[in-house]
């Protein structure tokens, strides 16, 4: 006869889950309006069924060991597999087990592509809530490795270990420009033709080191034979919108995606700096762990591949 295994109840999962994600007990005690004492002694009790220990604990908070990363791409099938057992009865019951959509996004899909999309998926598609962070594409990669969020997105990345990235759209950046705020010498330069190698002595504004945006600039400049050693990062800023709002106030050159600059293109209080002829294009890619996702987070990812697909 077979040794019985430990009962694992699934609201001590649901409890690791939620710590994961939160990054300690008080914050995920909050995000599930239950006392910290009672998420505290779900832990224990599936820490004492599993037999080790599944969290590094400090004044920080809570992060996974060994064990815990074991068991997250495990526990992560809970939702999915809840789910399917009540929809098998009654395909009504779906909407009693929605939970957030909760992901990371790099600065320009944060900024300017998923709140929109956010908010058509939510006429057609119930949800409880949203929480989208804002990162750059590092901090989006760690986000995800690390289980406090499910899915990512990033932009210009093709490769992270551990992860898989699947590109879903196609961005285009431009080098760009205020006429009206430049200085005069600046102006004149940039009335004239210019070369990529000529970069180098003017005035570029920079996003911060792990921005994708950043690093697909590197890569064009490195593939054109421009020395990276030779372009001067002084100037840097640690998002999007900070980023135009320095390139609007005269401040230098910046290479941005065309999708965030519409309006300030239309009104020409910014323009492009055609004499460059550069073409930089570059893909937002999903940042997707192992392990299946949640319900409605796979409802989300899913549907705006459709948009892309049928743009």
């Amino acid at each position: 006869m077979k040794p019985s295994l430990p009962r694992l109840d699934p609201e001590w999962l649901s409890t690791f889950l939620a710590i994961t994600q939160h990054g300690g007990m008080l914050a995920a005690a909050r995000a599930l309006h239950v006392s910290q004492p009672t998420l505290s002694a779900r832990i224990q009790r599936l820490e004492d069924a599993v037999g080790q220990s599944l969290f590094d604990r400090s004044s920080q908070g809570m992060q996974l060991n060994d064990a815990g990363k074991r068991l997250l791409p495990v526990a992560k099938k809970l939702p999915n597999l809840l789910n399917e057992a009540l929809t098998s009865v009654n395909p009504h019951s779906v909407q009693a087990l929605t939970s957030p959509i909760r992901l990371s996004a790099s600065s320009t899909l944060s900024d300017f592509v998923f709140p929109q999309l956010l908010a058509q998926f939510r006429k057609i598609h119930s949800s409880s809530g949203i929480e989208l962070r804002s990162e750059n594409t590092d901090e989006v990669l760690s986000s995800v490795r690390s289980g406090r969020v499910w899915l990512g997105a990033v932009e210009g990345l093709t490769r992270a270990a551990g992860l898989h990235l699947e590109p879903f759209a196609i961005d285009e950046i431009i080098p760009i420009y205020a006429p009206d705020q430049v200085s005069q010498k600046l102006k004149q330069q940039l009335s004239k033709p210019l070369s990529i190698e000529m970069l180098t002595t003017l005035p570029i504004l920079w996003r911060e080191y792990g921005s994708g945006t950043r690093r697909v600039i590197e890569e064009y400049f490195t593939q054109h034979g421009v020395r990276l050693s030779t372009l001067k990062p002084n100037l840097v800023f640690g998002s999007t919108m900070a980023l135009k709002h320095a390139t609007l106030e005269g401040m230098g050159i910046a290479f941005m995606p065309r999708r965030v600059l519409q309006q300030e293109l239309a009104l020409k209080r910014l323009c492009e700096i055609d004499s460059l002829n550069l073409s930089i294009q570059r893909t937002f890619s999903w940042v997707i762990p192992n392990g299946e996702l949640p319900p409605e987070l796979n409802a989300f990812y899913r549907w705006v591949n459709t948009q892309f697909t049928n743009a």
